[in-house]
């Protein structure tokens, strides 16, 4: 079984449309369903929001290997979505996931002003 099938028994198994995940990670409902037929596949980033959202762990969905669901995770624990989950429900679930990643990309950049900080000046050789 590959990404595709893979993809398309988390839809079925969840009773989620296309059209609801496509509006969730922002593409088309077209492109859900060329990544289901195997024509493409979802960027790194797509990916990533693709199987939080889902509640599915990325190396399965990618490799088939490892548990199938995300068993836990250190700052949120994402449910799978339910098949009658609302937009105000998906919105909530996709802000939190955007505000963990802008904390975590905040945290990186704070990193590395801090080290770009220590770095001595060059003397100007003139």
């Amino acid at each position: 079984m590959g990404f595709p099938e893979r993809l398309q028994s988390i839809i079925e198994e969840q009773r989620i449309s296309k059209y609801k995940i496509a509006k969730a990670i922002d593409i088309s409902a077209s492109t859900v369903s060329n990544y289901i037929k195997g024509k493409t596949k979802p960027d790194s980033t797509k990916l990533t929001v693709l199987c939080k959202l889902l509640g599915v762990n990325k190396a399965w969905l990618q490799t088939g290997d490892g548990p199938k669901y995300i068993t836990e995770e250190p700052q949120t624990v994402y449910n799978r979505t339910p098949a009658d989950i609302d937009d105000k429900q998906m919105i909530r679930k996709l802000i939190n996931l955007l505000e963990s990643q802008h904390e975590s990309i905040r945290e990186k950049d704070m990193q590395i002003t801090l080290l770009i900080r220590k770095i001595p000046d060059i003397p100007s050789q003139n």
